[in-house]
Order: C-alpha cells, then sequence, then structure tokens
C-alpha cells in the first residue's frame, strides 16, 4: 500500500509532512520557535507568542496568539519566562495541552521585594497520541511589566518504539 500524507497526496516526504517514515527515509524532522517580550503577563491569561521560526513541516502551528496545535507524536518542549514584578509576590507558569494543566511541568518564581525581576524555564517531553494544542498560562498574585518569554518545539523522531 503506497504511503500517504496528511492532505491524502500519494508519495511520503518530509515536505509532505508524512506521519511515518518511509522506507529507506531519514526520519522528518519537525522544530519551531515563539518568543514575546516587553508584555504584561496577564492574570489567568495565556501567553500571546509570535512566532520566530515557523515550522515548515505543518507539525508545530501557532493557530492565534495563545495556541500552538501539535499533531500526534513525541516533543522536547522548553520554554523560559522573565518579568519584573511591581510588587512583592509570585508567578506561576502552566502549560496546558487540550486545556488540562501539567502543573509539574509548570514555573514558579516568588519575590519579596518590589520591581524585582522574577525568572523561571522548565523542559519536558510530551508524548501526544492524537492532534493537541498547547498553551502556558500565567498567574500572578501581583502586576508585572517588561514580560519576555521564549517557547521552543521539537519533534523528535524516536529510532524504535
Amino acid at each position: 500500500m503506497e504511503k500517504t500524507d496528511r492532505a491524502g497526496r500519494a508519495g511520503c516526504s518530509c515536505r509532505t509532512s508524512c506521519p511515518e517514515q518511509c522506507p529507506g527515509e531519514r526520519p522528518c524532522t519537525a522544530f519551531a520557535s515563539f518568543f514575546i517580550f516587553e508584555k504584561r503577563f496577564e492574570n489567568g491569561a495565556p501567553i500571546p507568542w509570535v512566532t520566530g521560526v515557523a515550522d515548515p513541516t505543518g507539525s508545530i502551528v501557532l493557530t492565534n496568539d495563545e495556541q500552538i496545535d501539535l499533531l500526534p507524536g513525541y516533543y522536547y518542549i522548553s520554554y523560559s519566562v522573565a518579568t519584573v514584578l511591581e510588587e512583592a509576590g509570585y508567578l506561576q507558569v502552566t502549560p496546558s495541552v487540550n486545556g488540562t494543566p501539567y502543573l509539574f511541568y509548570g514555573a514558579y518564581f516568588k519575590e519579596s521585594a518590589g520591581s524585582s525581576s522574577a525568572t523561571g524555564a522548565n523542559t519536558f517531553i510530551l508524548h501526544l497520541s492524537a492532534p493537541a494544542s498547547l498553551r502556558l498560562t500565567c498567574n500572578s498574585s501581583v502586576a508585572n511589566r517588561a514580560g519576555a518569554a521564549t517557547l521552543s518545539v521539537l519533534k523528535l523522531a524516536p529510532a524504535a518504539l
């Protein structure tokens, strides 16, 4: 049976985002990066993103400024967040997949003085058996300013599952 890509086209190559490796092909590589800077992070709101490097395979897509859609597979995800807290307080960043929070992959930082820099970062591997949406949400006890964040997503190609 001939393989087809996501759009139903015959053949198989990374350029057509084939979900499985064809015989003799090297594993497909998908990657993307996102960022934001000089932004105030709103309490209870997802971080808004701008695409830094777009994924040419379509496996990792910023569908609106808050949501990154991922095709099934394994992903290496790394993010960092920095901001200035206006007063003593905390900021927590929580990744969520399809609306389910992943607190164990979150970042939390607390400062005891106002106008203090606060930073946090985390890295994790995520397995998706179906298409999913990724968001990073901020929760804070105080206002902040001059926020910046980066997010890198790499689709992994395991040698054997």
